[in-house]
């Protein structure tokens, strides 16, 4: 009797609540990035700065299972952070926004194949007003373990969504090896009503770094401008288009660019809403089965 009266009240609380489940699939490769395998300094070795071409990919589940209560996963690729695996809870109570959640390492060391750690985000949102969010997230442990954070402050105008966001990602390779990205950057949304497709630029800042206990330091910077078109094929299918390119590039101390060598960063994906009604969850025909 208990068990038939908590799921006919769960029905009655979810029914009609018609929501969308979005699967986000992203793959790219570029080549502004030390190569991670490296244990002397670029600077030590007389070397130039060539880049070190990488792919990277991030897969993204985002469902909303109430009005308030959600979760993301995300598998995600990085030429920094390396490979990493997160699940968030989150809560939306109007204007304010919570998610936190595991956050693991995976498969980025043969001794240990998975680290864990977690992952959290605060934010306080006036939808049409502006919007900031917090993000910070991070493993735990000695061998290796990874650090990330991200500030985002954003405004609304007409046909535009401005986006001022910073952030820092580190990566210790036990205490020998520490890499390092600091990134500060605009992003314009640019958007119109009744027109298929989104543009959004994005330029700024970034400093990556790859220290060694023994040898000093690399350091690379950049000024860099991206660009990126979601174009809705369907309702509910949109196609990802990017592309970043880093147009003034210099190093610290005697590190330099290589000559006749040029960056990039170029990514495509899509993105997959699966509309859904919360009363499917539990067929009412199979209410009354034990």
């Amino acid at each position: 009797m208990g068990k038939k009266t908590f799921l006919l009240g769960l029905a009655v609380l979810l029914a009609g609540k018609l929501f969308a489940m979005d699967l986000t699939v992203i793959a790219g490769a570029g080549n502004f990035s030390f190569d991670t395998s490296s244990e002397t300094s670029l600077n030590q070795n007389g070397e130039e700065f060539k880049g070190h071409f990488f792919p990277f990919g991030k897969l993204n589940i985002k469902d909303q299972l109430t009005d308030t209560f959600g979760y993301t996963a995300t598998m995600e690729r990085d030429p920094l952070l390396r490979n990493t695996l997160s699940c968030e809870m989150t809560i939306d109570a109007g204007f304010l926004k919570l998610s936190v959640g595991p956050l693991f390492g995976m498969f980025n060391s043969w001794d240990t194949l998975i680290r864990p750690g977690v992952s959290t985000s605060l934010g306080l949102e006036f939808p049409g007003i502006f919007f900031l969010n917090l993000r910070g997230g991070a493993t735990f442990g000695s061998e290796y373990s990874l650090e990330t954070s991200c500030i985002s402050l954003g405004f609304w105008l007409p046909n535009l969504l401005s986006t001022i966001n910073l952030n820092a990602n580190k990566y210790n390779d036990g205490p020998l090896i520490q890499d390092e990205l600091l990134r500060a950057s605009y992003r314009a949304d640019i958007h119109a009503k009744n027109v298929p497709y989104t543009v959004s630029i994005e330029m700024g800042y970034q400093a990556l770094t790859r220290g060694y206990s023994s040898s000093g330091e690399d350091i690379i910077r950049a000024v860099f401008l991206g660009f990126e078109t979601d174009i809705n094929i369907k309702p509910n299918f949109t196609l990802i288009l990017g592309s970043e390119i880093p147009v003034f590039v210099w190093g610290k101390d005697d590190l330099k660019k290589a000559k006749n060598h040029w960056f990039f960063q170029a990514f495509a994906g899509f993105k997959w809403s699966l509309e859904k009604r919360t009363d499917d969850f539990i067929p009412l025909e199979n209410m009354g089965e034990e």
